[in-house]
């Protein structure tokens, strides 16, 4: 993921590849040695089951590691 700031991230829609939205990021997880962002926490849509997800959900957000990141923009793609 790109250098930016984070702010600019918090609530942005979360979509899969298809354009489905997933829900809106909600927070980050980082590595505490390098500082990198190795997840982004998504608060889901009320009707998503997370246990549908290839993604694992814990304290009600779906946790999403960076490397499923396609895109930045106006809003966050992810690669499945």
């Amino acid at each position: 993921m790109p250098a930016t700031f984070i702010r600019e991230l918090l609530t942005l829609p979360v979509r899969d590849a298809r354009g489905d939205l997933l829900g809106h990021v909600g927070d980050f997880r980082f590595d505490t040695t390098s500082g990198a962002v190795t997840c982004i926490l998504v608060t889901l849509q009320p009707d998503i089951d997370p246990d549908r997800l290839p993604w694992r959900a814990e304290e009600g957000m779906l946790s999403i590691p960076v490397e499923e990141v396609a895109t930045v923009g106006s809003d966050i793609r992810l690669a499945r």
